[in-house]
């Protein structure tokens, strides 16, 4: 598991999410379906490196991503959404989205971490490991693995 690092990770992550596809059909599960990206991201990053999660370490890792969306992700996003909304007139609205935008990429590599911590120390190897299973339909699955 020496691969599993939060930078490994973050890598995996970056270079996923800018396939052409992959960040429209992600922020329309989590909009639509309420999926979290980086789970997405990181069962996908397990099935490369052919380590499988049990569904109840899914249901761990899981939990700790929506602990992570309730206390630092959700709230920051509504943050965003209200400046969008009642203040995009403001002369500095630019700079300070921008910086929300930073802050929420920082926020988004910090639940990276949160989660690898949430894995168990011992993950089973599966030449067939298919980890997405646990958490998109057939239909969003296969939808995703076009983009890749």
């Amino acid at each position: 598991m020496s691969k599993l690092t939060a930078d490994t990770f973050w890598q995996f992550a970056c270079d996923i999410y800018s396939k052409n596809g992959v960040q429209p059909l992600l922020l329309e599960l989590q909009d639509e379906q309420q999926k979290n990206v980086n789970v997405c991201l990181l069962l996908l990053f397990l099935d490369s490196l052919k380590l499988q999660l049990t569904p109840t370490q899914f249901s761990a890792l899981n939990n700790a991503a929506a602990l992570s969306d309730a206390q630092l992700l959700n709230p920051h996003r509504l943050a965003r959404q209200n400046l969008k909304k009642h203040h995009s007139y403001r002369n500095n609205y630019a700079v300070i989205r921008k910086q929300l935008l930073e802050n929420e990429l920082a926020l988004e590599k910090l639940q990276q971490s949160l989660l690898l911590e949430a894995l168990p120390s011992s993950i089973s190897v599966n030449s067939g490991a298919d980890n997405l299973a646990l958490y998109l339909s057939e239909q969003d699955k296969n939808r995703l693995f076009q983009c890749l």
